[in-house]
């Protein structure tokens, strides 16, 4: 055998071993991945039917025991927005005798001492209050504290030992969770629906502190104040509200977040009200035509509408037009993120607040104060005499004289006050109405009507523009949409 014919097998020899080897790795790598698959197909595999049911009759055992109904009797009062379990007792009553209301809701017990959380439009003005536990126990409930703010109260009962449910992170829902809504509709009690969460963080603009989870979870008259749960037991929510118009569940139900839940829960225990920081000031997000009216260049931060006199933040100098950027550290990313932070901030602290105006980063410390509870006002309606015809906004507005001011007691006792704002108009949209005062457009002050006429004939082309305006002793930056 010569030395070419040996270099030649070893050649083929080499050859078969790397096939070999090739075909071999191949063929292990594919078991490997079958095995892989296999694994994740397993792991991946959907619940049965019965796993399912099994699923929530366990949350419903787990929670059941600690939900309440609440049933209450209080004096006849005006309706309010958010009531939907007070029809009026049908008769008419005897006598002088005031006139009485009964109403059911529900409650969910939050300790074993016998501490319930519930809402405060159930529970908040009821003269008389009776609680309905799951084992058909009936006590007598008191009021421990309501905040109308958020719409919740707490109220009690005597008794030791109770079955309570447990605060979960509200923070951690997902759109698409399911949840469980457990209450007494139409005084039904311990009923149970199952939906899923269909939006979180909904602003529904019913007060200050709007964070809604919604849910197609059925809810009705009747389970107001009661838990929305999730699959691990926990309640994730209190029941609130429904968007209906026959009156009745439409698949869109608002439930008030546990984490906010459990602040309000707390104080009202420990402290029978709630308190909360206070600048003394209302806001507006940052838009791109209102960021230009004020020069501003940013896309986060919270604009000073208006600041209170006498409040914390006009003592430490913030004033309209102002666009607060950070808060004790924290940046400031929106008006609503800004209000909830302040909300959550001790009465009486010391924090450093960095702002922008006209440009110009500036930075003060502020002392809050506590915040006092809502109320309403009302507008006055003036008279005026001049009449320039401006009909571009849709409105008619004259010069303030210094009756006008002394009667609407304006902090700036000039500019363009408006006497009739059209129907259907780029006003009207923006909400502007008769008896507001116009003290800028824009970048340019206003201080007669001549002058407000001058300087909305000279836009040109802009589809929006920024007023400030003072209504009822405070400034408030409006945002016109324009035809």
């Amino acid at each position: 055998m010569n030395s070419n014919s040996a270099r030649n097998r070893w050649s083929r020899t080499r050859v078969v071993a790397l096939v070999a080897g090739l075909v071999l790795s191949v063929g292990l790598g594919y078991l490997g991945d079958r095995e892989v698959r296999a694994q994740q197909t397993k792991q991946t595999q959907l619940p049965s039917p019965g796993d399912l049911s099994r699923a929530f009759i366990n949350v419903a055992k787990q929670i059941k025991p600690a939900v309440v109904n609440v049933d209450v009797v209080e004096k006849a009062k005006a309706s309010r927005g958010r009531r939907l379990e007070m029809p009026e007792i049908p008769g008419l009553p005897f006598g002088n005798a005031p006139r009485r209301r009964e109403g059911t809701g529900s409650g969910v017990i939050i300790s074993p001492d016998g501490y319930i959380l519930t809402n405060n439009h159930v529970a908040g003005d009821a003269d008389e209050i009776k609680v309905k536990l799951a084992d058909g126990r009936e006590l007598k409930a008191t009021r421990v504290g309501v905040d109308s703010e958020t719409d919740l109260a707490v109220i009690k009962v005597d008794a030791h030992d109770l079955p309570f449910a447990k605060l979960g992170d509200s923070d951690k829902l997902e759109q698409g969770e399911w949840v469980i809504a457990i209450g007494s509709p139409f005084g039904l009690q311990q009923t149970m629906t199952a939906g899923i969460v269909s939006a979180i963080g909904r602003d529904l603009r019913t007060g200050q502190y709007d964070n809604y989870i919604q849910t197609d979870a059925s809810i009705n008259p009747g389970n107001s104040g009661g838990p929305l749960v999730n699959m691990e037991g926990e309640v994730v929510g209190i029941n609130a509200l429904i968007f209906s118009q026959s009156g009745s569940n439409s698949g869109v139900g608002f439930s008030i977040p546990s984490n906010l839940a459990s602040k309000v829960y707390s104080q009202l225990v420990k402290n029978g009200k709630m308190t909360r920081g206070y600048l003394g000031v209302t806001l507006k997000p940052v838009t791109p035509s209102l960021a230009n009216a004020i020069a501003f260049t940013g896309t986060e931060g919270a604009v000073v509408d208006n600041a209170k006199e006498n409040a914390p933040a006009a003592k430490a100098g913030l004033r309209s037009g102002d666009v607060i950027v950070e808060f004790d550290g924290k940046p400031v990313k929106s008006a609503k993120q800004l209000t909830e932070i302040v909300a959550d901030t001790p009465v009486g602290k010391v924090a450093q607040l960095k702002y922008v105006r006209d440009g110009r980063s500036q930075t003060t410390t502020i002392s809050l104060a506590e915040r006092p509870v809502a109320g309403n006002t009302q507008v006055a309606e003036p008279e005026g005499e001049d009449d320039p015809g401006i009909g571009k906004l849709g409105l008619r507005a004259s010069t303030v004289n210094p009756e006008v001011a002394r009667e609407l007691k304006l902090r700036t006792p000039n500019g363009a006050v408006i006497e009739s704002v059209q129907p259907d108009s780029p006003a009207a949209d923006a909400g502007l109405r008769r008896g507001d005062v116009i003290h800028r457009i824009n970048r340019e002050q206003i201080t007669n009507s001549a002058q407000f006429s001058r300087a909305l004939a000279a836009i040109r082309g802009d589809k929006e523009i920024v007023l400030q305006i003072e209504r009822d002793g405070e400034l408030a930056f409006v945002t016109v949409t324009l035809d």
